[in-house]
């Protein structure tokens, strides 16, 4: 499936440390690298400038004028449009993403893993590792901090705290519920305090720990295949619009929701680590089908599309209710 990184010069805006991305593209540095280094391996080194809108107002494209009620966000090295927004947007700079890790990983232990910028630079990113647990003696967790933010007005500036999970690649909601999601945005209309946001997280280990003691139970409480499709059928079933006639035809009924049969083919041996222990047959596995899924074979126009559905939007949250759901199984 295509990408959406950004190419300039025949090279992708991203940068990573560790394993080779999927998509073989980006710069691979070394552990410890400085902010520096990150923002020229990430092509993330140019700014965000604002412009006017200008419009021809007639056929024979002699009156042109201003539109007063937008501005055009463009980069500053090659000139090419990154989204037109209202006068008062107020830009975060491919910098400020990068250097709000700083003092995190000179101080606080933080590591940058990757950066880089999707859509023509109207989108970009930085995530760093905070911490690393195992569960079940095998599957390895990583604790993460995202900070990705918008030249388009798409997303508001957003920190979140995410796990990865090494063996898939999935990426996992901390929340143990809706009130403890660590998810912090900043509105365009303001502009971006990266001291403020940190205080709002109150970053941290405890609160990782507590989700890999949660997953760990996860892995002791064995799911029937029978409750194991009522579950991913809950899921993921659209509820009836309030104003939806009552169904008729048995088929329809029947129908299954996108996504249905594949969550249960993960779960029961095609997931990347579903047939270890306390994956197979448990509530651990299941919910790492749930996030297999949505990472890495929703369908989307792109896998960066897919990615930011993931992190950001119905993706997020349907793997966030999977994780509240099995836990109230136990």
């Amino acid at each position: 499936m295509a990408h959406e990184l950004t190419m300039t010069s025949g090279r992708a805006e991203m940068a990573y440390v560790g394993e080779v991305p999927w998509h073989g593209l980006g710069q691979r540095l070394q552990e410890g690298a400085s902010i520096e280094e990150w923002e020229k391996a990430a092509g993330m080194g140019w700014t965000i400038r604002r412009a006017p809108v200008m419009y021809y107002a007639d056929r024979a494209q002699q009156d042109l004028r201003k539109d007063d009620g937008n501005v055009v966000l463009l980069r500053s090295d090659t000139g090419n449009r990154l989204g037109i927004v209202s006068p008062d947007y107020k830009p975060v700079q491919p910098r400020e993403v990068l250097e709000f890790f700083r003092d995190l990983v000179e101080n606080a232990g933080f590591q940058l893993h990757t950066a880089g910028t999707m859509f023509g630079g109207s989108k970009f990113w930085a995530l760093a590792k905070i911490t690393e647990a195992m569960v079940s003696g095998w599957d390895r967790i990583g604790g993460f901090l995202l900070l990705a933010t918008s030249a388009d007005g798409s997303i508001a500036t957003t920190a979140q705290e995410t796990a990865i999970r090494v063996v898939c690649n999935n990426t996992i909601t901390t929340a143990l519920n809706r009130q403890e999601r660590r998810v912090v945005r900043v509105s365009h209309r303001m502009a971006f305090d990266e001291k403020m946001v940190k205080a709002k997280l109150g970053l941290g280990e405890e609160h990782f720990a507590a989700f890999i003691e949660a997953a760990s139970a996860l892995t002791k409480i064995r799911v029937t295949e029978a409750a194991a499709e009522q579950f991913v059928l809950d899921l993921l079933r659209k509820p009836p619009a309030d104003d939806a006639e009552p169904e008729e035809d048995e088929e329809q009924d029947e129908r299954m929701p996108r996504g249905y049969y594949q969550v249960l083919e993960l779960f029961s041996g095609t997931g990347l680590g579903s047939t270890r222990p306390g994956s197979k047959g448990t509530a651990w596995g299941l919910v790492n089908a749930v996030t297999e899924y949505v990472d890495h074979l929703a369908t989307a126009r792109s896998v960066d599309h897919r990615l930011q559905r993931a992190w950001f939007g119905g993706g997020a949250d349907i793997k966030a209710t999977a994780l509240e759901r099995a836990l109230q199984l136990a």
